[in-house]
């Protein structure tokens, strides 16, 4: 599952709650992290039994902290927010007092605060708007007319990540006509239909896994069999894969 993808397109309440429902797997999700939670399963968790709503719930928690935390750590091409305003949110949901607020974000007035609270109010109404606006947009397009979700992790979001459905399409029946599962007939020079591939190239790897280098290595081969050592760069410059200073160990970044 595209975890960047489910965590844009999630609602309102599944972000704040942290998971999503896929009635095809009648499995939960982890918007963080991925981890599956399957309906009809009881979870052992600290000594209690939980089930699967239950679970997913708790390991939020636990594995991440609180949702708001979590969505403050975005960065900005992410969320819209400076670091001022996510330190002002992370400090007026705490109930941070006034004074301490001030101390927090190092000068500034009671009078001061209280205008970064109001213009943060005011940000949301115009953000639920524009929401608004952008879905009845959307509505009226279709389907493959649609943009390709952006990863979340791209090094820099511009011009090469704008890329519809359709084009996506053809793009891997051109690259992979003996199916999508490999291999590769070349790797573009463009950047654009570059950074398409190694999406679908990132979908091989499964979400909080790690993976040493022969492992990554393995899954590469079948899209280009000489040229995996490339694949593998591009998807870590990409942001489609983290790795260990030392390349040990690899993981799955968006």
């Amino acid at each position: 599952m595209d975890m960047s993808e489910s965590l844009y397109s999630a609602s309102l309440s599944e972000l704040k709650q942290g998971y999503v429902y896929h009635r095809d797997t009648d499995s939960y999700y982890c918007l963080v992290c991925g981890e599956q939670f399957e309906e009809g399963i009881i979870y052992p968790i600290k000594e209690k039994l939980m089930e699967a709503h239950k679970a997913v719930a708790h390991h939020i928690g636990s594995a991440h902290g609180s949702m708001l935390q979590y969505l403050l750590e975005l960065d900005k091409k992410a969320t819209g927010l400076t670091d001022l305003q996510k330190q002002l949110i992370g400090a007026f949901a705490s109930g941070m007092s006034d004074a301490d607020t001030i101390k927090l974000t190092g000068g500034g007035s009671a009078s001061t605060i209280r205008n970064h609270r109001f213009a943060l109010k005011e940000k949301a109404k115009q953000a639920k708007l524009y929401l608004a606006i952008m879905e009845l947009m959307d509505g009226g397009l279709a389907e493959g007319s649609k943009f390709v979700p952006i990863h979340r992790t791209a090094p820099i979001v511009d011009e090469r990540y704008a890329l519809t459905q359709d084009e996506y399409t053809a793009l891997l029946n051109k690259f992979l006509p003996n199916g999508l599962m490999g291999p590769l007939t070349g790797l573009p020079r463009k950047e654009k239909r570059k950074a398409a591939l190694l999406r679908h190239i990132a979908g091989s790897f499964k979400k909080g896994r790690k993976y040493k280098e022969t492992e990554v290595n393995d899954v590469l081969k079948r899209f280009m069999a000489e040229e995996y050592v490339t694949l593998r760069r591009d998807l870590v410059d990409y942001g489609f894969l983290g790795r260990e200073s030392d390349g040990s160990v690899y993981w799955l970044n968006v």
